[in-house]
């Protein structure tokens, strides 16, 4: 059941936590806070107001009579003070650093939800890309924008070979995985590991782990790869495009970065740019909350939630509604 608010300082107690929004193509992650902060302070300025008491004043003369009146209280009017919410007095932090390439899923927090996206960032969650890319150009930084320096036919690649070619990208990255563990990818422990407790998650910062590729759309010369992976770049990204190409004896650009999935965020839980604004954001907080409780792996391995525990966590989630909020930006 929704709850309408009105109130502002009611709807800032609701703007503490852990938000989803869809970071558009060619918007840095600091342009796009800088935007969500911007909505915020005009959607809670529209809100009612803290009230001010009046000033009580005493007019007149003894000898003619005194009066006692109330007078409004300037001191903190917006006229005098400015608006009551400014941007300085909204914390927005983001879990991870999307680069201007790079769109989709980004965790961000705002206020006491800082500390949530430091967890977040802590966990180290994986994250799931779709690539894509084009056969036949070979650019001098690795993306579509870029200036073509190189070009090679690209007609006997297939898409099995493009699969064989994964699987030994990914089988490489399977055997640096448990070099986490120190163990030998061999080994019985090695094996008790993996079928224990799942993916191996690096305790510490490390080099890019891939844990699945795949090949999503293939039509020569454009292709389209699903990435699975943690510690990644936009960056590396696009290297891994290139690289993919050169085992392949041609080339290979990126031409499209987009992150589906962060841990348990999909493209779902995301919002657009035109739901920045302060009704969506703090019911989008209700729908992280159980999320967020439920990400901290509890050893060196990380399970991967299950799309029935995702469902059953957002049938839990809160609606807030609010009266006086402008058009989103």
């Amino acid at each position: 059941m929704a709850k309408l608010i009105n109130y502002a300082p009611e709807a800032w107690n609701h703007l503490h936590g852990v938000f989803c929004v869809y970071k558009p193509v060619d918007m840095s992650v600091r342009f796009m806070r800088n935007v969500i902060v911007g909505n915020l302070c005009r959607d809670l300025n529209e809100l009612q107001p803290r009230h001010v008491p009046p000033i009580v004043a005493i007019e007149g003369s003894i000898s003619e009579g005194l009066v006692v009146k109330e007078k409004e209280n300037f001191a903190a009017h917006e006229l005098v003070l400015g608006p009551h919410y400014q941007p300085k007095d909204l914390r927005v932090s983001w879990a991870q650093y999307l680069h201007k390439d790079v769109s989709g899923v980004c965790i961000m927090g705002v206020n006491r939800g800082c500390k949530g996206t430091h967890l977040v960032r802590e966990s180290r969650l994986i994250r799931t890309y779709m690539v894509s890319g084009k056969f036949g150009y070979a650019t001098d930084n690795l993306f579509h924008t870029g200036k073509v320096v190189e070009k090679s036919r690209f007609a006997h690649v297939t898409k099995g070979k493009i699969v064989r070619a994964l699987m030994s990208i990914q089988a490489a990255h399977q055997r640096a995985s448990m070099e986490f563990l120190g163990l030998d990818i061999h080994s019985q422990e090695a094996y008790e590991a993996l079928s224990c407790t799942g993916l191996v998650r690096p305790e510490e910062n490390s080099s890019p782990i891939l844990y699945a590729l795949s090949v999503k759309e293939f039509n020569p010369p454009d292709f389209t790869l699903e990435v699975s992976s943690i510690n990644e770049t936009g960056d590396y990204l696009k290297e891994l495009i290139h690289s993919l190409g050169i085992k392949l004896k041609t080339n290979a650009v990126c031409t499209q970065l987009r992150c589906v999935r962060y841990g348990p965020w999909t493209l779902g839980h995301a919002l657009l740019r035109k739901h920045w604004s302060l009704e969506h954001i703090v019911n989008n907080i209700g729908q992280s909350y159980p999320l967020l409780n439920n990400i901290t792996p509890k050893s060196p391995s990380l399970a991967s939630l299950e799309e029935n525990e995702i469902m059953c966590l957002i049938s839990t989630r809160c609606h807030y509604a609010y009266r006086g909020t402008g058009n989103d930006s």
